[in-house]
């Protein structure tokens, strides 16, 4: 487990460019910033202190820790088992009928493995939507995980019992979720949440049942929003508020996106697995454009690569396609530049994915910037060998980064990657972590398959 940094630790970071994402502060081209304990103490074009360790940061850009708003991290060993599907019935067949498989050891694993490659891609933060929540014990093994890699996470309990339509006594989750909420409270880096049920395989009083326990508890939900109309359904029930994030929400009409906007809300975005899987984008420049507060997320490693930089860049260009394809079907082409359009720069993909996102899970007011008084979770690239993109380096972070590109990672002040190493995890663990997954998972399914045929 990854040490936590004493209120005397103090850390200062030398000569980057750093993009503070704060609107007072602005961008620093060559700037400090010192932390002390788990806070950011000072942001300044020169700083010192005789006490605090250095990170030389010069030819590196600086911006605050990516936080990802809705993923899967008991999937991460399943990667590539949905690189090619298209429909619902895809992703049942290929990859969520496995969980029935997962013991608590591999919802262990599995997290870590998941854990270990996000801190590594600078992802420091993570939502993350646990619907694979067997029993009690896969919950705890789940937050055990996160315990020991120390991401920043809000882990949302899945309330989903099945997905085939057949009901299941599952009154169980709420009563250990709430045990869970009294023995998590203090954790620092990890807080409970929950993840509602589907809303279109239960009824709304059910769902209505599971938010009155998660706010009288404080806890922040997500759900999975696929359906057309379900917005408006919460909406017209009282249910709405700041405190559900929608992931995906693909169908929803315009009148929605003004609900959520209204309610200072977010929608949690995965574009690489919705336009991978067929769905309609215009929702990510409507949602804009109505003021909702976008974020970003992976989703589903068995689908696409832990890479919010590739998120990041993707979703830039599907928003710039669909005001490309609104020009041309409005019969202005050649495009030329009208105001308003192109709606989006790069700069607003790494707000999606620090400021807003950092708003999405209840921490707006801690996190997401670079400034005095928030939490201290940071990434620096290394725009080393090829140098630093012209223009606006927020482009240079979304349009030209990799996840090798990241050199340190800082997380509530402790550094847990520095010069391109994780300074208390192993790459070669979260490997061996998926391989154990793999092995125990299908040796399952291959024994189940048998007794069904004996």
């Amino acid at each position: 487990m990854p040490e936590n940094r004493s209120t005397e630790s103090r850390l200062l970071i030398k000569g980057a460019t750093v993009l503070t994402m704060d609107p007072a502060l602005g961008d620093l081209t060559t700037g400090d910033v010192l932390i002390v304990g788990d806070r950011i103490s000072a942001v300044a074009p020169e700083l010192t202190d005789p006490q605090a360790e250095v990170i030389d940061a010069r030819g590196m850009i600086a911006f605050p820790g990516l936080i990802d708003t809705h993923m899967h991290a008991w999937q991460t060993p399943l990667k590539g088992l949905h690189a090619t599907g298209w429909t619902f019935d895809d992703y049942q067949s290929r990859v969520f009928y496995l969980r029935e498989h997962f013991g608590v050891e591999d919802i262990h694993d599995a997290t870590l493995a998941g854990s270990i490659e996000m801190l590594d891609a600078g992802v420091t933060g993570v939502l993350d939507f646990c619907h694979n929540v067997m029993s009690p014990r896969h919950a705890e093994a789940a937050l055990d995980a996160h315990r020991a890699t120390g991401q920043r996470t809000l882990w949302a309990y899945g309330m989903l019992s099945s997905l085939d339509g057949v009901p299941r006594e599952d009154a169980w989750r709420l009563d250990h979720i709430s045990e869970l909420s009294k023995e998590t409270g203090d954790d620092g880096l990890l807080r409970v949440g929950m993840a509602l049920a589907s809303i279109e395989r239960g009824s709304m009083g059910r769902i209505a049942e599971e938010i009155a326990l998660a706010r009288e508890l404080g806890m922040q939900m997500t759900v999975h929003q696929n359906p057309a109309g379900q917005i408006r359904a919460l909406h017209e029930a009282g249910l709405l508020g700041p405190d559900i994030v929608p992931a995906h929400s693909n169908a929803a009409d315009n009148e929605e996106l003004e609900f959520i906007a209204a309610c200072g809300g977010s929608i949690s975005f995965t574009p690489e697995c919705e336009f991978g899987g067929g769905r309609s984008m215009t929702v990510l420049n409507r949602a804009h454009r109505a003021g909702v507060a976008s974020t970003l997320g992976i989703d589903t490693p068995a689908r696409v690569p832990i890479d919010l930089f590739a998120t990041m860049r993707l979703t830039f260009l599907l928003m710039r396609s669909v005001d490309a394809f609104d020009e041309r079907e409005a019969g202005r082409y050649p495009l030329t530049r009208r105001p308003g359009v192109p709606m989006v720069e790069p700069r607003h993909m790494l707000e999606y994915a620090t400021v807003n996102a950092a708003r999405a899970i209840g921490l707006g007011e801690d996190l997401g910037r670079l400034a005095p008084g928030q939490l201290a979770d940071l990434v620096l690239i290394n725009t080393a060998p090829y140098g630093v993109a012209l223009g606006d380096p927020a482009a240079h972070v979304v349009l030209r980064t990799q996840p090798s590109d990241v050199d340190t990672v800082v997380v509530g002040g402790a550094v847990r990657k520095r010069n391109g190493v994780l300074t208390d995890l192993d790459r070669a663990d979260a490997g061996a972590a998926t391989e154990r997954v793999r092995e125990r998972i299908f040796a399952d399914v291959e024994a189940a398959a048998q007794g069904r045929d004996a």
